[in-house]
């Protein structure tokens, strides 16, 4: 038979046991609150840099999906590569160096001049090449310091080139441009019909016109 006592201590037992359950219960809601990632982190894994010297629309298109912020580390970046971050929802993360090199076209307000040449092959494209410069602040004039020639007989144009005294380069991809000025100072740049469509040509016509201008004694050479 039971005791008085032990019918009396059954209810409290129960009671213990359903209170220990509520709390734990809550300790576990709060414990799956409190360890939900923070956003700034998801912020910081979509940052994207991007060390090329020439950020080109290649470049652009060449960053995985779902990235939304990109940092230069000093590159130039092209008004089509400008163009398909817009499309694409990219933006430039704040830094010194990023503001700098998106700054550097903007700040010369002024026009910019190429000579520029295509030869008959390459004449039916020479009125949209044209014409697309122009939209950039890019012009040409016969005395401009640098001379950019559009053709499919780059060897040759190339060779004839470097024979009349230019210091002319062979241009295949828009990273070698900044690459070659600074190896010799060229004046004069040979770009292959068939490696550059329109857009490319522009955004290299476009990248050799912000070059800085050639020394005085390249200049002499070349005049000579």
């Amino acid at each position: 038979m039971t005791s008085p006592a032990t019918q009396s201590a059954t209810p409290n037992n129960v009671d213990i046991a359903s209170i220990v359950e509520q709390v734990l219960r809550r300790l576990r809601d709060q414990t799956d609150t409190s360890v939900s990632p923070p956003k700034p982190a998801t912020n910081d894994e979509t940052a994207h840099v991007l060390n090329d010297k020439v950020i080109s629309i290649d470049v652009i298109q060449g960053i995985p999906a779902g990235i939304t912020q990109v940092q230069l580390s000093g590159g130039i970046v092209t008004p089509a590569a400008r163009d398909e971050m817009r499309s694409r929802g990219i933006t430039l993360a704040g830094s010194k160096s990023t503001h700098a090199a998106s700054t550097k076209p903007a700040s010369n307000s002024g026009k910019r001049f190429i000579q520029l040449h295509t030869d008959t092959s390459s004449k039916s494209i020479r009125d949209a090449l044209a014409r697309q410069l122009s939209l950039r602040g890019v012009d040409h004039c016969p005395r401009a310091h640098r001379s950019v020639i559009v053709t499919d007989r780059p060897a040759a144009t190339l060779f004839d080139r470097i024979h009349s005294g230019s210091r002319a380069v062979l241009i295949t991809r828009l990273e070698d441009i900044p690459r070659f000025d600074a190896e010799m100072d060229a004046d004069t740049f040979v770009l292959d019909m068939q490696r550059f469509n329109l857009v490319a040509l522009v955004n290299a016509a476009n990248t050799i016109a912000q070059l800085p201008k050639p020394t005085a004694s390249t200049s002499q050479e070349t005049s000579r």
